[in-house]
């Protein structure tokens, strides 16, 4: 296994010493991208490992380097709800927290302080998506419709912060929004299990039909897939 390999190994695999050693071997490992443009720093925001990402900083990880869809570690940490990595990032002066980043994180004091300043949220819109509809992200999705509060509250369903989703809800998120693959809230809380979240979602009227852009299914099936049983008191 050549060295480059070797480094992404260790990286996915948490494995500080060996990545300790390769990088006082080859110091510029810390600079290379692999699949999709992703860093080291952006598997370490995938595995949530805190203890990597400190080692790849502290080795000169370049914190605002993106994949090739436009994501910074610290969108990827906030896509996949890696709080520990993100708060890493972010003590290392990290940019890019916006209200769909905190959202996504859980920072729920954050949410509240920029939805209560009565900013424009134009400045808060996604990085790394798209400005035109694509496979990914549908025409009617949150983020291209341009309405941050709705994306937020996606984004927050998403990682299973129920109190974020209900606050957002409670100041003009619309339940259904969509967002990758026109998927909603309900879909992506229900496919990783986020019970609480689904069933405040339903509480608050969120659709059982609607089917997604990609895959064509309920947010009941997306639960099946995750492999999680689906609220009893909703099954029809």
């Amino acid at each position: 296994m050549d060295q480059h390999a070797a480094f992404f190994k260790a990286v996915r695999q948490s494995d500080t010493s060996t990545l300790a050693l390769l990088l006082e071997r080859t110091p510029d490992l810390v600079h290379r991208a692999g699949e999709h443009g992703k860093t080291g720093l952006h598997w370490a925001a995938e595995t949530d490992n805190a203890d990597v990402a400190r080692l790849l900083l502290e080795a000169g990880a370049e914190i605002e380097a993106e994949t090739v869809w436009g994501a910074t570690p610290l969108d990827w940490a906030a896509t996949l709800g890696s709080s520990r990595v993100a708060d890493v990032l972010l003590a290392r002066g990290a940019s890019g927290l916006t209200v769909i980043v905190a959202a996504a994180l859980g920072k729920r004091d954050h949410v509240h302080r920029v939805m209560a300043s009565g900013e424009d949220l134009a400045g808060h819109r996604r990085r790394g998506a798209p400005s035109v509809p694509n496979d990914h992200w549908p025409a009617d999705c949150a983020h291209l419709l341009g309405d941050i509060v709705s994306d937020a509250m996606y984004a927050a369903a998403r990682n299973g912060h129920e109190d974020i989703v209900a606050y957002l809800l409670d100041n003009g998120a619309a339940v259904d929004a969509k967002g990758v693959f026109g998927a909603t809230a309900l879909h992506w809380a229900a496919l990783h299990g986020h019970q609480a979240t689904v069933e405040l979602l339903l509480a608050r009227g969120a659709s059982l039909s609607i089917r997604d852009a990609r895959f064509n299914a309920t947010p009941e099936e997306w639960a099946r897939q995750g492999g999680h049983a689906w609220p009893r008191l909703h099954r029809r």
